[in-house]
């Protein structure tokens, strides 16, 4: 080795050893608490957060929220953690916090455990998923990435810490309806691991055994209780009924998602949230299924010794997938755990069991298992462009002016009058940041409220003269109306309603608001 090579060598040998020293995850945690709290500052929520935090503020106690539950599609695990918050702090400003402490952790412990280079987790903290998606804005998804975290760290000594992982993978099916999916593949999968290496788990007294059992147990109540939560009441109004009949439109766009997950780059514009930049190139249009198929394929080829990784990998694929396409599309959050599902195998790939083949199939998965570490960084590298960029337009733009509103309305004390409001999935991001509890009259439910209940009793179809006649059936001397809609100027004169203020152009198009007085006192 010469002069140059030698130095070469040193100089990566110390590049190395940057991620195995003990300040490293604690750097990159503070870097990432730095540029997630500047983010959060400049985040506001919009109506699914806050649907969240008002759920846990206004349900009486854990039974009453697991009532409400019932209508949300989702177990309750991240509204439990906020119950108790709620009890102390009406600001929903404190489930930020909680939020961006829980997306630190998975930072902190992925950077500390995980098997990838310093790069790879220095852009993985700064990526699109763990900053903006499951760390600026607030919802149940980041809570499930942690535990699926905490899980592939104890994949290593799984039938030693069978316990531990089964309580993370209990936690993790009550998280979403996508990390559940995940959580069903994973214990399938250690299931059928477990069956072929029984005999090698010789225990003097089978006490692993004993606990590998109960483990799985635990798992499976996990599993089974999640989904007794997500059965929907009868009366449920919200992604009714299942996608049966094949549709290649349709399949071909859920196939897409892939390709988006792993490139999750927004647009530079005020609408930037669940945009598609790459998209726009005429390139990956044309060969975007193409793609998707492409990297479903070359992880399946790259996981083809480690069956446990492949066989969770390939089923947590298609079961999301199945998903996409049966019940509900979702959106680039839910399109995430595709991701999520490729990260999660490749870490724990590495603690799995090698089947080998004959050579020259041991030859192309050496050399597709080489080509893991500078496709992956690629694949970072754009997820931080894209985190970087979503963190940047958030600061740019008024994501909603639900929290603008709000402050207007306190600001002037009109938070103590009767409220109407309409639509009311817009509105309540209103009432949230009203901090106070605080109740409306919802027009789609005919009922007052704060959280929607997504039950069959919403309806569409309310027209700008019912809102009026509500308020003035109300039969008080100011009645304040809150809309995502202008009101007609004619209309407005003639029922001596006052537009007082209006708050337009955000993010979320639907969640710009009007606001009307309706005096009737002299």
């Amino acid at each position: 080795m010469n002069q140059g090579q030698s130095r070469a060598f040193n100089t990566f040998n110390h590049y190395r050893k940057i991620g195995q020293t003990p300040a490293f995850p604690f750097v990159l945690t503070a870097a990432f608490l730095v540029v997630g709290g500047l983010g959060a500052i400049h985040h506001e929520m919009w109506r699914d957060e806050i649907q969240a935090w008002l759920l846990a503020r206004d349900s009486t106690g854990p039974i009453d929220l697991l009532s409400h539950m019932k209508y949300e599609g989702h177990p309750p695990l991240w509204h439990l953690l906020l119950m108790p918050l709620t009890r102390i702090t009406h600001a929903p400003a404190s489930m930020q916090i909680l939020h961006l402490l829980i997306a630190a952790t998975t930072v902190f412990l992925f950077a500390k455990y995980s098997p990838f280079t310093p790069l790879q987790k220095i852009l993985f903290s700064f990526g699109y998923f763990v900053l903006y998606e499951y760390g600026i804005v607030c919802r149940n998804y980041g809570i499930g990435f942690l535990l699926i975290c905490i899980f592939c760290i104890l994949f290593r000594n799984r039938y030693q810490r069978i316990i531990l992982i089964s309580i993370s993978l209990f936690l993790t099916s009550h998280t979403s309806v996508h990390a559940l999916i995940l959580t069903i593949c994973i214990t399938i999968g250690l299931g059928f691991e477990y069956i072929f290496k029984r005999k090698q788990l010789i225990d003097s007294g089978n006490t692993i055994h004993r606990k590998i059992w109960i483990g799985f147990g635990i798992m499976w109540i996990g599993i089974l209780t999640a989904i007794l939560q997500l059965n929907p009441p009868p009366d449920t109004g919200f992604a009714v009924g299942w996608k049966t009949n094949f549709d290649l439109s349709h399949l071909k766009n859920v196939i897409k998602i892939i390709t988006r997950a792993y490139f999750p780059i927004p647009k530079n514009q005020m609408h930037f949230w669940g945009s598609r930049w790459i998209e726009q190139f005429p390139i990956i249009q044309n060969w975007n299924l193409g793609i998707s198929i492409a990297i479903f394929i070359w992880t399946i080829a790259l996981l083809l010794r480690k069956p446990t990784a492949l066989f969770i990998y390939t089923s947590a694929m298609l079961g999301l997938l199945v998903f996409f396409y049966t019940k509900y599309f979702g959106g680039i959050r839910h399109h995430g755990f595709l991701f999520i599902a490729f990260l999660m195998t490749t870490w724990i790939s590495n603690d799995c069991d090698q089947t080998l083949f004959f050579k020259p199939l041991n030859i192309l998965c050496n050399w597709l298992e080489k080509s893991l570490p500078p496709i992956l960084t690629l694949i970072l590298v754009v997820h931080a462009s894209g985190g970087i960029r979503a963190v940047r337009l958030d600061k740019e733009h008024v994501f909603s002016h639900g929290k603008q509103t709000a402050q207007y309305i306190i600001g002037r004390s009109m938070n103590f009058m009767p409220i109407i409001g309409d639509m009311d999935y817009a509105v309540s991001t209103v009432v949230g940041y009203l901090e106070n509890p605080q109740q409306i009259h919802y027009m789609r439910g005919h009922r007052p409220g704060s959280f929607v209940r997504w039950d069959n009793k919403r309806h569409n179809g309310v027209s700008d003269e019912q809102v009026i006649q509500k308020a003035k059936n109300l039969e008080k001397d100011q009645v304040l109306i809150i809309l995502n809609r202008g009101l007609p100027d004619l209309l407005a004169k003639q029922n001596g309603i006052k537009k007082i203020s209006q708050f337009t152009n955000s993010t979320i198009g639907d969640e710009g608001f009007y606001l009307y007085l309706l005096e009737t006192s002299p």
